[in-house]
């Protein structure tokens, strides 16, 4: 069964989130994770400017639809919203709409409580976990490393 991120093919993971107002506080959530040990295909940095979200990401998360390519990475490039899972839309579509960033991570090595702790320690508004379903939010199954 292929995985990507640690969430399955067909069921999905959990996953915790948080909105944080401005990049230098999303950008130390980000260094917060990749500290604790989350790999960087489990972190996905989401904002309404990709270029905004690929440098908050850097090198240390994915963005979603990054290195998704064929017919899904092009047909994510055209939907409204960029693809995002409804999931993330409904818990976070006013904070995206209003300009904030948001950072998501996969629970795998560590629980999603453990992320959302941390999230919170970064700052982040609206600390949320949910079961993800399956979605290119994270890094392609190619691209997501052994397990």
């Amino acid at each position: 069964m292929a995985t990507a991120s640690y969430l399955e093919d067909t069921a999905g993971g959990m996953v915790a989130g948080a909105a944080f107002d401005d990049d230098g506080s999303a950008r130390q959530a980000v260094e917060l994770l990749a500290g604790s040990g989350v790999r960087p295909q489990d972190i996905s940095v989401i904002a309404r400017d990709p270029r905004r979200a690929d440098r908050i990401a850097g090198d240390q998360a994915w963005t979603p639809g990054r290195s998704w390519s064929g017919p899904l990475g092009r047909l994510m490039k055209l939907l409204p919203g960029g693809g995002l899972p409804k999931d993330v839309r409904r818990r976070y579509g006013a904070a995206l709409s209003g300009g904030r960033v948001i950072v998501v991570a996969a629970a795998g090595g560590q629980p999603a409580d453990t992320l959302a702790a941390l999230l919170a320690q970064a700052k982040g508004a609206d600390v949320l976990q949910w079961w993800q379903p399956p979605a290119p939010l994270f890094a392609p199954p190619e691209r997501a490393g052994p397990f």
